[in-house]
């Protein structure tokens, strides 16, 4: 009888999880040296709240600079933000209609010829800072065109652009903005006052209509004309700046500039923002890029600060945030007014960045040291994902072998055929789709060889005189030896998908649900035919077949149907818990577990490892050294591989740090074992309870 595991596959496994373990650990090294976060906010909004409270801009500025905000935003100005400034004078058709036909004084606008009256527009002249209209003339054309723009007056000189001027109330984006409220360009005079405070600054500037490259040029000519240094640009609105054709364009105005591209994380914390041309602009910037985490406006408004800054305590570790964008709460809080609430909402903010191991500065990027250009992406090179190929389809081909027995020859020649055709794929073009596959196999099929061992050992007990203290200490050993069995496929799935594209989460893992669903049910199609649990008369397909087509002849019953409502509500529930968007919602008690588990543990162990799979295997023990019924055991085993395949598909969200998934498969095994032995303890007090009741029954 041959090897049940073949001894040459067994060895190629070994040797790609030492590739696997080494590609982590540079893994590893390039997140632990990307460990800055930035502390940002909106330069408006710090403006709005100076007013909101009545106090010095400047003051405001530098009371949130020593609370730990470092950076502020800037946005593209407008002619209504100028004017409420006083930097510049502006009115419209309209007005100017209104005061002719009142006889009231127009002030500077008196000089506007009565024929530019005849179309909807608006006017602008110099207020309080002469040297600003120069800019707004600039950007007047540059956004709308000469054939929209002239200057109706010389002295004093007056600009007219023909326009909608209606203006909507604050927040509503969905609408097209007229333009008094559309955007111009970026302040140089806001860019050099921030700069000479100290605070780093993020542009945000907004794409033009037909962008062309002297557009794009006048953005940085404005950062030039302000002399300062500008390190990072955030794209604001619906499109990047160059989209649709000119993106490539402006990844190579930031790549001359050294600037980093901040890629707004989506509301779901899944992926990013909708924002046409954000994944191209980073791939034209060679991945120089930091993710970034705001609040949802709308849903900041329903939290507390207090649920505010749980957020924050987690996202910089777990999701790889690297510019924490703070908007302020304009509500007063415990009887502390807005300036002393945000205040301390920062200051608490830095206080856990800060305890995390993080420094406060310039956002971070995933990158190694390059000797010319001093920042390169990290991508290993293709060659040392080879042997992982060779690992994970031996894995495969030994999962057959176990369902279908097949020969030594013929499971080498499978494995060499299965090989070539992987390595063959992933060396064509990205190998996208190859490595996601590959991934997928890994997360599905080791969980699977675990629990198999797994089985093998439990097939050497004899006996059902056993106490529950050996019980107890069986599962524990056994269950550390199955978890350390399924990290070998964690291992793989993080080591061939390891790239700057999925720690960024450009790329992701596709195949979330199916790694959720795939280890249960090949672990009970293994399970049902090592035991022949179906009782399948000879050999071969056609006799399984003929075994199923009896079962689907079977008579149904009210009790079958209960059964299978109870699976469904359980597949339902399993799998609904999965993602970010929709299923089932969390109850309170299980979220202020979850905020209990994240004060005392590293790195929260994931709720269907220890509340489900780990209590699963410690009873599949229990039933296994007591010699309970099969159809039992194989229940409580399908159960047992929920914990095995939730530990791996962890390791399939990239953004969380290498070493913070494998700490959390350690801490969900530690917080496992106590709700193992609860389970343990609580199934043996109702068997005892039960046949206590039943030795009273029959004496009766």
């Amino acid at each position: 009888m041959k090897h049940r595991y073949n001894p040459v596959l067994v060895a190629v496994i070994a040797v790609g999880l030492v590739c696997a373990l080494w590609l982590n650990w540079q893994r590893h090294q390039v997140e632990q040296a990307n460990n800055t976060v930035e502390m940002a906010m909106e330069y408006e909004g710090l403006r709005n709240l100076a007013i909101l409270q009545g106090l010095s801009e400047d003051q405001v500025l530098r009371d949130f600079q020593a609370a730990g905000i470092n950076s502020l935003m800037l946005f593209d100005t407008t002619l209504e933000r100028l004017t409420k400034k006083g930097e510049i004078q502006s009115t419209t058709t309209e007005e100017l209609r209104k005061a002719a036909s009142l006889g009231a004084d127009k002030g500077v606008f008196a000089a506007v010829p009565a024929d530019k009256l005849d179309m909807d527009a608006a006017f602008v002249a110099a207020g309080s800072n002469p040297a600003v209209m120069e800019d707004v003339l600039e950007d007047l054309k540059l956004r709308y065109g000469a054939e929209r723009v002239e200057i109706v007056s010389s002295e004093p000189q007056i600009i007219r652009v023909v326009g909608k001027t209606e203006l909507l109330p604050e927040g509503r984006f969905d609408e097209p903005h007229g333009i008094l409220q559309a955007p111009l360009g970026l302040p140089a005079r806001d860019m050099q006052k921030l700069a000479k405070m100290g605070f780093q600054l993020i542009v945000r500037p907004q794409n033009y209509i037909n962008v062309s490259e002297e557009q794009i040029d006048s953005i940085f000519k404005r950062i030039d004309k302000a002399g300062v240094k500008v390190h990072a640009l955030m794209p604001c609105g619906r499109e990047t700046v160059g989209y649709p054709n000119k993106v490539e364009y402006l990844g190579q105005k930031l790549r001359e500039r050294d600037m980093t591209l901040v890629m707004l994380e989506h509301y779901t914390q899944l992926r990013f923002a909708q924002i046409d041309g954000l994944i191209p602009l980073a791939e034209f910037n060679n991945y120089k890029a930091a993710r970034s985490y705001v609040i949802d406006a709308l849903e900041q408004k329903k939290i507390s600060v207090a649920t505010a800054l749980h957020r924050w305590a987690l996202t910089d570790e777990e999701r790889n945030i690297r510019v924490n964008y703070i908007r302020p709460f304009l509500l007063p809080v415990e009887g502390k007014d807005i300036m002393q609430v945000n205040l301390k909402y920062v200051r608490d903010i830095k206080a856990n960045v800060e305890a995390r191991g993080y420094t406060i500065g310039k956002a971070g990027v995933f990158a190694v040291l390059d000797n010319k250009s001093g920042f390169a992406p990290y991508f290993p090179a293709k060659t040392m994902w080879l042997p992982i190929v060779l690992a994970i389809v031996a894995g495969v081909v030994l999962y057959g072998s176990l369902l279908f027995n097949w020969s030594s020859k013929r499971e080498l020649v499978l494995w060499a055929l299965l090989s070539a055709g992987g390595c063959g794929l992933l060396l064509l073009g990205r190998g996208l789709l190859t490595r996601q596959l590959l991934a997928l196999a890994a997360a599905s099929v080791f969980p699977v060889l675990s629990m198999s061992y797994i089985m093998e050992i439990w097939e050497k007990n004899k006996t059902s005189d056993n106490g529950l203290v050996k019980i107890i200490c069986h599962a524990a050993w056994q269950l550390a030896l199955a978890i350390a069995l399924s990290l070998v496929g964690a291992a793989f799935l993080s080591g061939i998908l390891t790239d700057t594209r999925f720690l960024l989460e450009i790329d992701i893992y596709r195949g979330v649900k199916l790694t959720f669903i795939l280890p249960v049910v090949l672990t009970a199609v293994l399970y049902l035919k090592r035991y022949d649990m179906l009782q399948v008369v000879g050999k071969g397909v056609k006799s399984l077949l003929n075994k199923l087509n009896g079962l689907l002849d079977t008579g149904l019953t009210f009790k079958h149907v209960a059964v299978l409502m109870v699976f469904l509500f359980v597949a339902f529930y399993f799998v609904g818990r999965s993602g970010h968007t929709g299923g089932v919602p969390v109850p309170a008690i299980e979220l202020k577990m979850r905020a209990f588990l994240e004060q005392v543990m590293y790195a929260r162990p994931r709720e269907k490892e220890f509340m489900i799979g780990h209590p699963a295997f410690f009873l599949t023990v229990l039933a296994v050294y007591k010699c309970a019924p099969r159809w039992w055991q194989f229940v409580l085993v399908c159960g047992a591989v929920i914990g095995q395949g939730s530990l791996v598909q962890t390791f399939c969200h990239m953004r969380t740090p290498v070493v913070m998934s494998f700490v959390r498969a350690l801490d969900g095994y530690a917080v496992g074992i106590i709700f193992g032995i609860i389970s343990i303890l609580g199934v043996s007090v109702l068997l005892y309870l039960g046949k206590k009741l039943q030795r009273r029954y029959m004496e009766q």
